[in-house]
């Protein structure tokens, strides 16, 4: 299925989302399960004559020790990195071939005293799956991750009491599919529920995104794909959220444009309206010695134009500083607020989910583009030539009549 879509022309890529859990020995950013305390024998005794759950000092150790794990053949297509939300500092992120590689966070590292290069080990215990009384046991076999690249979070975590471990983003790690693959290995020795063939969930890129309903509309409506027990939507929060200011921009720059049109065509057609007529008697003179017509309006006609060359010069070089500064005032205005944070993280079905609610960096060119030039070039010289047609029709042969009855 995954080839197929891909095979639609605007599809340009794909990214499988895929989390795994695992237990490590680092020292993490505390949460939930560093707050809670052991159950006394007591209680335990109860719990277990009640088949009910407890909590031993083993198994808040796993807990306390439980770190989530992001698997991916491309790191850069992650959600998290594509967005924004996290990029590497140092290092590289995960690629294609990747074997046992890992990401990790600058508070990770820093706390534990890692770098590149450096290995940590991840595993499985049995804890983490069910009650037992070996919680410490290891499934499978422990996988050393070898660390490739160290990731910067651009956004802060607010601590939270009903926030556990695995839920903080400085205690994520990113990770090569092998890893994954290995982790899937080592759990089906312990989880009941074990993963089975296929992917929950996969996410589809295309290359612009005003195709987006209609590529949607071809897969509901492509017959060769079965969609049966699947759900199909559209997330476009990030690319909103980065397209809203420049979408204010563009609201704003064609209302001023507009209105800059309408009245520089007004005041221009005024201008060369008056202008003809007050050489309304040069006309008639230069009729009255065998001019002809056309020959007079031509004359205006290009003496216009030439005005309106020199003008348009003129207006050019002065564009280019009024645009920088503009563009730089605009930029200025929708520039990220430093009090408003431009993710949110939210700990969602008991795993971390960040959304991006703020645009990135707004850049606007500054410079004169070629289509511009030209097409004020057409728009200018147009409403000139247009403006000395409108106004030399006014000169009729009963003022030229006029004018010689007045000789």
């Amino acid at each position: 299925m995954i080839d197929k879509i891909l095979s639609l022309d605007g599809v340009k890529g794909y990214f499988i989302s895929l989390h795994d859990i695992a237990w490590t020995s680092l020292e993490l950013r505390k949460g939930s399960w560093s707050a809670q305390k052991p159950d006394d024998e007591e209680q335990i005794a109860f719990a277990k004559k009640m088949e009910g759950g407890w909590m031993t000092e083993e198994e808040l150790m796993v807990w306390q020790k439980q770190v989530r794990i992001d698997p991916c053949s491309d790191g850069g297509l992650h959600p998290n990195f594509r967005m924004g939300a996290i990029t590497i500092a140092r290092g590289r992120n995960i690629k294609e071939g990747d074997h046992y590689k890992a990401v990790i966070s600058e508070w990770l590292a820093e706390k534990n005293g890692l770098s590149i290069g450096d290995t940590f080990t991840v595993e499985t215990k049995e804890g983490m799956w069910r009650m037992s009384e070996e919680p410490m046991k290891t499934w499978g076999e422990r996988i050393p991750l070898e660390i490739v690249g160290i990731f910067r979070a651009n956004f802060s975590q607010k601590s939270s009491e009903s926030t556990s471990e695995d839920c903080y983003i400085e205690n994520m790690i990113y990770a090569d599919m092998d890893t994954y693959a290995k982790l899937e290995e080592n759990e089906k020795g312990v989880n009941l529920v074990a993963a089975g063939d296929g992917y929950k969930k996969v996410e589809f890129f295309v290359e612009d995104p005003g195709e987006l309903d209609a590529i949607m509309q071809r897969v509901e409506n492509w017959e060769e794909l079965d969609l049966n027990n699947l759900e199909l939507e559209v997330d476009s929060s990030a690319y909103q959220a980065s397209a809203r200011p420049y979408q204010r921009i563009r609201i704003f720059a064609m209302l001023l444009l507009g209105a800059g049109l309408a009245g520089l065509g007004v005041i221009l057609s005024l201008v060369l309206k008056l202008w003809v007529q007050g050489r309304q008697q040069e006309a008639c003179i230069l009729f009255s010695v065998g001019i002809k017509k056309r020959e007079i309006f031509g004359q205006m006609l290009t003496e216009s134009l030439i005005v309106s060359a020199a003008s348009l010069i003129l207006a050019f070089v002065l564009a280019g500083p009024l645009l920088s500064g503009c563009a730089g005032a605009m930029e200025r205005i929708y520039a990220p607020k430093e009090e408003i944070e431009a993710y949110e993280a939210a700990t969602g079905g008991y795993h971390l989910e960040i959304k991006k609610t703020s645009s990135d960096e707004v850049v606007l060119e500054k410079e004169l583009s070629i289509g511009t030039m030209c097409f004020t070039m057409l728009f200018v010289c147009g409403v000139s030539a247009l403006g000395v047609c409108l106004s030399f029709r006014s000169i009729q042969s009963q003022e030229l009549g006029k004018f010689m009855r007045l000789m």
